[in-house]
């Protein structure tokens, strides 16, 4: 069993490691980058880029989630950024801050889907 203590270090959702492209748009800055999902969930996303980005910065994130046709546009904002050297691309950690209720919809059901899925 374990307490709230022995809990503190792990996340808040779960996030579901996904492989697909996703456009990221730097609002203001005419600064549009093709990046790459690398992790999901339903409060945000871990995307690759080959550009640094500050974090704080605010994004919108274009994406089609896998098994899926309708593209989604969200808000977000960069939490953190580090150069992964094994890629030698930039790793940005990314918290949703807006989005339509269908997009969060969707997005909440993949990644219960993800989870739900027996471990090989």
């Amino acid at each position: 069993m374990s307490t709230q203590e022995d809990r503190s270090h792990e996340r808040r959702f779960f996030r579901a490691n996904v492989d697909f492209p996703v456009t990221v748009i730097v609002p203001g800055h005419e600064l549009i980058l093709s990046g790459h999902a690398l992790d999901l969930s339903r409060g945000g996303m871990r995307v690759s880029t080959n550009t640094d980005l500050p974090p704080g910065q605010p994004i919108m994130l274009r994406f089609v989630l896998p098994s899926n046709e309708r593209e989604l546009l969200v808000r977000a904002k960069i939490v953190l950024s580090f150069y992964d050297n094994a890629s030698k691309t930039y790793a940005h950690g990314v918290a949703f801050t807006q989005y339509t209720t269908h997009d969060h919809d969707q997005i909440a059901n993949f990644v219960t889907n993800v989870e739900s899925r027996p471990q090989e």
